[in-house]
């Protein structure tokens, strides 16, 4: 599951890091600036979960990039952190307004932040993907009838990445055949509450895709079936 931490100051990225990776298996990206973020967060590649940005930085502030995640169609409801000072009480009331998730309040300390970014990547989770047992009740399926499924999905995965790799060209759009197979997981994450996993099928079957983006969503789309065989009901 990937974590972007956007900063300025290094060491603010690396304190927020320890205490994200401190929470969970997550993959965490780092932007030193709000543009950088833009890119990685409205791009082809795959979007973060969550986002952890400081309110004021040389250039686009975390301010004006809230605001153009709430109003990007395709990750307006994304949950966003803002880290900011004690004295930016008024830059907080106006994040209120947009639409943040969260916020930090720098100098944080390390066991204070750990426990409020926990609750925040568990918000997160909740909007990519429903949890186990609810998928269970909805279906009535058996827990090991559930597992069997994600375990044949992750399987399904694990045949298209080999496909993937061994075909010539990394920037030429998949094959017809793994676009089919691609097809067919897609209705299956539907099925089981993979929310983000389905959204991510949809983006890999763009013609605008390459082999090499396609095996990123697809190890993302990996990472969130681990998640839910190893989730508690």
């Amino acid at each position: 599951m990937k974590v972007l931490v956007v900063d300025d100051e290094k060491v603010t990225r690396l304190a927020l890091i320890d205490a994200i990776a401190e929470c969970g298996n997550y993959r965490i990206s780092e932007a030193d600036n709000a543009e950088q973020a833009w890119q990685a967060i409205s791009g082809h590649a795959v979007p973060p979960m969550l986002v952890c940005c400081d309110i004021r930085m040389p250039g686009m502030s975390g301010l004006e990039l809230l605001q153009k995640v709430r109003a990007h169609p395709g990750c307006k409801d994304m949950p966003f952190v803002l880290v900011s000072m004690v004295n930016d009480a008024a830059a907080i009331q106006e994040a209120v307004q947009l639409g943040v998730s969260g916020y930090l309040v720098k100098p944080f300390q390390q066991q204070d932040a750990r426990n409020r970014l926990s609750k925040l990547l568990q918000l997160a989770a909740s909007k990519t993907m429903e949890r186990p047992a609810l998928t269970m009740a909805r279906l009535k399926l058996a827990p090991d009838r559930y597992r069997a499924y994600l375990q044949g999905m992750q399987n399904q995965i694990g045949q298209m990445l080999a496909a993937l790799a061994d075909e010539a060209a990394p920037s030429a759009p998949p094959s017809p055949a793994v676009r089919q197979k691609m097809e067919g997981l897609q209705a299956h994450c539907g099925t089981l509450g993979l929310w983000r996993a389905q959204q991510l099928l949809h983006r890999g079957k763009s013609e605008a895709c390459s082999s090499s983006l396609v095996s990123e969503y697809l190890g993302e789309i990996r990472q969130h079936l681990h998640q839910q065989l190893f989730t508690p009901d």
